[in-house]
């Protein structure tokens, strides 16, 4: 299922006892031209997730020679490269040497693939799964105008539109946890 909307407009409540940290922010994400729902739904996540490191999302489409999220310094330091989707070998050792972390969101099907698709090991590299069912569950809160009500504790994100709730199990780095 592709994604109907142009331009999605989310409007986030966000708190998180762990830092301390309360805002109010409205962002504007469009989604690729011809992305999928559970594909848009893991960028986003991944989006919630690192909410706090203040993160950008790609503009477009990079097939794994970009992120499709970043985390950068003052000095355009990748600090942290996230993707959506298994990376070749190739856009992986790419990945792992310009960023101090790497993150994959990934789904079932490619988090059975891991093991065969990298022949090296990559020390900062991280693997964040989401299931099936979790896709489907956040999927059916995406709309046009989202509101979301995000309440981040010790290690997971809950996420609310008001008639549903959503949990994710949080793939922060320490290094890029902000610090009160």
């Amino acid at each position: 299922m592709q994604v109907v909307s142009k331009v999605i407009r989310l409007d986030l409540n966000y708190a998180s006892e762990v830092s301390h940290v309360y805002q109010k922010r409205t962002c504007y994400i469009a989604p690729y031209k011809t992305e999928l729902a559970e594909h848009f739904a893991r960028r986003l996540l991944a989006y919630l997730s690192f909410f706090e490191s203040s993160p950008q999302l790609a503009k477009t489409e990079g097939a794994g020679k970009t992120p499709d999220l970043y985390v950068s310094d003052a000095a355009d330091h990748i600090k942290l490269w996230c993707n959506v989707d298994l990376l070749s070998e190739k856009h992986m050792q790419r990945a792992s040497h310009q960023a101090d972390q790497v993150v994959l969101f990934l789904d079932e099907t490619d988090q059975k693939k891991i093991r065969s698709q990298y022949k090296q090991h990559f020390r900062n590299v991280q693997f964040h799964m989401l299931s099936h069912q979790q896709l489907l569950d956040f999927c059916s809160m995406l709309k046009g105008h989202m509101q979301l009500d995000l309440w981040r504790e010790d290690d997971k994100l809950l996420i609310t539109d008001g008639e549903q709730t959503f949990e994710l199990a949080l793939a922060v780095p320490p290094e890029l946890e902000l610090r009160h």
